[in-house]
């Protein structure tokens, strides 16, 4: 007999033990991005540009909450809009002193890059975001578009060929 309450008290942890993990399992949750088109990626986009980036630089939220990176492109050219010959472009992770923040699926940008990115409408009012996240910017080292495998021109011709022939279906529309 004294070695039955021992006995329910460890059943009774290991229960304690199962359902917890069971909690946990069913409480974690996963997102899967799907690939976006270049033509989805410029069909959402308010503006594409080719260009510079100038400076990165991190910074807290006004409340401080979240980190956020700030990158200024210096603008090539405009590939669907018009705008600035400089843009700021606001990624949500960064590093701050000594707090960094990484989020799955955000582009990063180095200084002196060369990238052509799909811009939408950011919170912020003097900043943009990167449309489809990483996959709405494109690094160019030697005149190629690394995620494309392109020549830069050959690339340009295309998203112009989608951004032109968008906005001929919408003036049919």
């Amino acid at each position: 007999m004294s070695n039955r309450p021992s006995c329910l008290l460890g059943n009774a942890a290991l229960i304690l033990l199962a359902a917890c993990a069971l909690l946990l399992a069913v409480t974690q949750s996963h997102a899967i991005m799907t690939r976006a088109t270049l033509p989805e990626l410029a069909a959402g986009a308010t503006g594409i540009v080719r260009g510079q980036v100038l400076d990165v630089t991190s910074r807290w939220d006004s409340e401080g909450k979240t980190i956020f990176t700030y990158v200024t492109i210096s603008v090539d050219e405009w590939l669907k809009g018009a705008g600035p010959e400089t843009v700021t472009v606001r990624v949500v992770g960064g590093k701050v002193g000594g707090v960094g923040l990484w989020v799955e699926d955000t582009p990063v940008f180095a200084g002196g890059e060369s990238v052509v990115t799909f811009l939408e409408p950011s919170e912020e009012e003097l900043a943009h975001d990167v449309r489809g996240l990483f996959q709405g910017k494109f690094s160019v080292e030697d005149g190629r578009v690394i995620e494309a495998g392109l020549p830069l021109g050959d690339f340009v011709s295309m998203v112009r060929s989608i951004v032109k022939m968008q906005e001929k279906d919408l003036l049919e529309e």
